[in-house]
């Protein structure tokens, strides 16, 4: 336990920071009501978010109280703190910049209910986790059931995807709100509703959101470690974007599905045209921003044996029939009916995904974006 490698005290401790640049006090303090932790130990996360130092500990007064000083030097950025209780219960994790005199107030479980003044990224923290763990505890507890039980539970099943799908979209819309605040880092990093819904995978946080926050952080913090960390998770994800690209294979495995209508149309009818294999989702921006370019590349090449196969993989079959109606798309569009197989065996692990099979069937990968879809068109036309 964590009690072994602390002092517990029950008076606040001071932590001096080894700079010898000029130091401002630094106060985190709270009281946690009803919590069941007896302490709180406090860890600083490091830059490249693999480790933690701890910083110290204290007991909680018999009032809930809590206090930690710190003295942190006047120039350094703002980094990433967490508060931790016990080995079961999730940290608290807070942004602390020198002069902050952060409190925190709590009843009950405290990562569920505690509310944070004095520190507006460590509050937008708190917003965040909130929001998306609520449907993300149920989405736990949905799948505990499960396993408990023998058989499909399709009403389970129906909510746990709806949830996780409320939970990636709580992310999405915090990190497009905040993009400029340290907080969206934090946001960025879960991937809570993808590990229990793996067809959701690459139909949330993008390389477009990364790209999206290292402006932000660099116009808002300009000297902050983490520039270089998204910089560094932006560069990894483009070269597998890169090698995905690279990637070819002779003769594609055939697909029969469904349209709008109920008709169905399988693959290989395209044999002998240019054919873009595009997997989307109706409730993923990016997929709908690259309909609305891929219109005029339609327009341009199909009169010369250009053809898309979209292929939805919306479980929500209504979400789908309102996109194509809404977004008056020229090329037809397919329904998976959520049938997992269908993207395992194209290996999609993120929306949207694009290939592109010429006229002798070979198909490749190439990254989702209309400037490298229409150089492919182009040459294989």
């Amino acid at each position: 336990m964590k009690k072994l490698f602390y002092a517990i005290a029950t008076m606040a401790i001071i932590l001096s920071s080894c700079s010898k640049e000029p130091a401002t006090n630094t106060s985190i303090s709270g009281r946690f009501v009803a919590s069941g932790a007896d302490s709180v130990f406090l860890e600083r996360i490091s830059d490249k978010f693999d480790a933690a130092e701890p910083m110290g500990a204290v007991a909680l007064k018999e009032d809930g109280s809590f206090g930690f000083d710190l003295a942190i030097a006047e120039e350094e950025s703002p980094r990433f703190y967490r508060l931790t209780f016990a080995e079961s219960s999730r940290p608290v994790t807070l942004v602390v910049a020198p002069g902050d005199q952060i409190k925190l107030e709590s009843a009950g479980n405290v990562f569920l209910n505690y509310v944070v003044e004095g520190s507006e990224e460590s509050a937008l923290i708190a917003e965040f986790s909130h929001d998306y763990f609520t449907a993300a505890d149920e989405l736990a507890n949905i799948a505990e059931n499960q396993l408990a039980e023998s058989g499909s539970n399709r009403k389970l099943e129906r909510r746990a995807y709806d949830l996780a799908r409320e939970a990636m979209l709580v992310q999405m819309r915090f990190v497009g709100s905040h993009q400029e605040n340290l907080a969206a880092i934090y946001a960025l990093r879960h991937r809570v509703a993808e590990q229990y819904i793996p067809q959701l995978d690459g139909q949330g946080i993008s390389i477009v959101h990364y790209r999206s926050v290292l402006d932000g952080i660099k116009a808002n913090y300009p000297t902050s470690p983490y520039i270089a960390v998204l910089e560094r998770n932006i560069a990894e994800s483009e070269a597998f974007a890169r090698v995905l690209s690279d990637v070819k294979e002779v003769s594609y495995p055939d697909l029969e599905l469904t349209d709008i209508y109920g008709k169905k149309h399988t693959l290989s009818a395209y044999d002998g045209k240019v054919v873009l294999l595009y997997f989307w989702s109706a409730l993923n921006p990016m997929s709908n921003n690259l309909n609305a370019d891929l219109k005029a590349l339609y327009e341009e090449y199909h009169d010369k044996g250009f053809e898309i196969y979209q292929v939805s993989v919306d479980t929500d079959k209504e979400s789908w029939i309102a996109a194509i109606s809404q977004q008056n798309m020229p090329w037809p569009s397919f329904y998976t009916a959520g049938d997992a197989r269908v993207v395992d065996l194209y290996n999609v692990n993120q929306i949207p995904t694009t290939y592109i099979i010429s006229r002798k069937g070979d198909i490749k990968a190439v990254n989702e974006n209309i400037a490298d879809i229409k150089r492919e068109v182009k040459r294989l036309i």
